[in-house]
């Protein structure tokens, strides 16, 4: 060749240079493509929400430059296709496959795959309304927090310019009717799972009668293209189900000092089939399976009423729209759990709070393991913080014996505390499980810690007697005396809430009241407003420790019931 030749052959290269990257970039046809490698991807980090997981493996992959097929084998069966997603650190990703492959024993018979898509079918329905339960159980936990808060700052304003009636009325009357839509929702929901796990198990024992079931291997391949030789990270994300969490306290009380120290805790579940060992775990109070955009408003028409003809026999098809989130890559987590001071004060703080609108995120700096097991629970820490509390004791004696501990506290943390399940603790005793209402920062909330054996209340009635009264005897009076013996053995004087009641008239030719009432009533503004119409009495009460040989402190009042001699009135209990 020339070397007046060599330039034009330079610009012909130069000109079918495009065209090849082009095809380069069709890995199906491209001749060029590297065969496939497979690579050692363990999870690297799981986001977990409320009804499913996003998982997240990674892969460290020397290449050279060219275009290469990458294979991630042994995913889970609960993965969703729909959801798997690539990133590369280097170079450009060109596809992402999904691929499931039956294995040589599986019977391929028309009858058997027809069975087969049926198992699948149920079990993809009954894992979303897994998901919709899920959901709803949530929405009542938060419905049911709204009904409490609504009540407490009622309570709290009660008697001030601050009540507004008509929007506590309102309040209120909409935490009715969202309950009633929820319960309905859940009952709903739980007949159909209890449907499709019936049609499950049917088509199990069908499917067992042709022989072994089915299996497949679950894998993706990512085809990636690389300008230049590098070390990659690849991470393969995607959705699976059968993996959950949930808000989950143990609430620890010091009433001596009095403090309450709160450890905030997500129980989490997995049965996605895969384990996690180390890998890094963050919680998100989002739910992926719900649609991102609100419902379209449909018109409302009215039309003449035509004559209702009977339904074919058939049924319909429902479709649910599942939006799939982006998964951030997480920091690798460390080789191990043990390391340094730094690392472990680091490993031991509480977790880092991200997300923004209606959703919060949850990061656990501690490396997190969980296997796939469908009847164990892992815990993950959240939070652990104390913060001052108020403690009174509340009895109630004309309900039950038993004088209970409730601590009114601030949550002192940056923590959104979600409506969950509480374990409360006074010391290191257990005193038992209670449904904790939640509370955003600043805000208040009670917590009851249990029975106190340390105090001892008891109510007699002393005396009842009839008489007559009113001019010239024309009435009846019905005079019933109480008595509360209240006996402190804590050693310090405590507050308490003592509550009673009276009778309450159902006509305006019975009249009731209270007389005597040594200590004298509550004059709290929110019980005179919420609890005293309704015949509640209440005292606040100092209650110092019992000497011994004392009886302690004494509550004594009388209710008398007046009405006309012939007047029959129902029984006084």
């Amino acid at each position: 060749m020339t070397r007046a030749c060599r330039p034009c052959m330079l610009a012909a290269v130069a000109l079918l240079l495009p065209v090849a990257i082009g095809r380069a970039q069709v890995p199906a046809t491209a001749p060029d493509v590297e065969s496939a490698r497979t690579c050692d991807a363990p999870v690297e980090s799981v986001l977990l929400y409320q009804g499913r997981a996003a998982v997240t493996r990674k892969a460290t992959v020397p290449l050279t430059s060219g275009v290469w097929r990458l294979r991630f084998p042994g995913l889970p069966v609960s993965v969703q296709p729909e959801t798997v997603e690539a990133r590369s650190s280097v170079g450009k990703i060109l596809s992402v496959d999904f691929l499931a492959q039956a294995t040589v024993e599986s019977p391929t018979t028309p009858e058997a795959q027809a069975i087969d898509a049926e198992i699948k079918r149920i079990e993809r329905e009954l894992a979303d309304t897994e998901d919709t339960l899920s959901g709803l159980r949530a929405d009542q936990r938060r419905v049911e927090a709204i009904g409490v808060r609504a009540t407490t700052d009622a309570t709290a304003t009660a008697g001030t310019s601050q009540l507004d009636i008509s929007r506590l009325e309102a309040l209120l009357k909409w935490t009715t009717e969202q309950q009633t839509r929820i319960s309905r929702a859940l009952r709903t929901a739980e007949q159909r799972a209890m449907e499709l796990a019936a049609e499950r198990s049917a088509a199990e024992v069908r499917r067992k009668q042709l022989g072994s079931m089915s299996s497949s291997v679950q894998s993706a391949e990512v085809v990636v293209a690389i300008t230049e030789s590098a070390s990659a990270d690849v991470r393969l994300s995607y959705l699976v189900d059968q993996a959950g969490w949930e808000p989950t306290y143990s609430v620890r009380a010091d009433p001596a000092a009095g403090t309450v120290r709160i450890e905030f805790d997500a129980r989490v579940r997995q049965a996605s089939g895969e384990n996690w060992r180390g890998v890094q775990l963050a919680l998100s109070t989002a739910q992926p399976s719900r649609a991102a955009a609100p419902p379209t408003v449909i018109p409302w028409r009215v039309d003449v009423q035509q004559p209702i003809r009977p339904m074919p026999r058939g049924g319909t098809s429902r479709g649910v729209e599942v939006s799939s989130p982006t998964v951030e890559a997480a920091p690798s987590a460390p080789a191990g759990l043990i390391g340094s001071g730094d690392d472990a004060a680091s490993l031991s703080s509480d977790a880092r709070i991200g997300g923004n609108g209606p959703a919060v995120s949850y990061a656990i700096e501690l490396p997190f393991d969980a296997v796939s097991d469908r009847e164990a629970s892992r815990r993950a820490r959240i939070a652990c913080f104390d913060t001052k509390a108020r403690f009174v004791h509340c009895a109630q004696p004309v309900a039950g014996d038993g004088v209970f501990l409730r601590a009114t506290l601030v949550n002192s943390s940056n923590f959104n505390l979600l409506p969950g399940q509480c374990s409360a603790f006074v010391g290191s005793d257990f005193v038992g499980a209670a449904l904790f209402a939640g509370a955003a920062p600043n805000e208040d909330v009670s917590v009851f810690f249990g029975i106190d054996p340390s105090v001892i209340v008891r109510r007699e009635e002393v005396e009842r007697v009839e008489r007559q009264s009113g001019l010239f005897g024309g009435g009846t009076d019905t005079v019933c005396a109480f008595r509360i013996s209240i006996l402190n053995g804590s050693g310090r004087t405590i507050d308490m809430e003592l509550m009673d009641r009276r009778p309450v008239s159902g006509s305006d030719r019975i009249e009731v009241r209270v007389e005597d009432a040594k200590p004298s009533l509550s004059m709290a503004s929110e019980y005179l407003a919420a609890s005293a119409p309704l015949g509640l009495l209440r005292w606040d009460l100092a209650v110092p420790p019992a000497r011994p040989g004392e009886d302690g402190m004494l509550v004594t009042w009388r209710t008398i019931v007046s009405r006309p001699k012939e007047l029959d009135i129902t029984p006084l209990p």
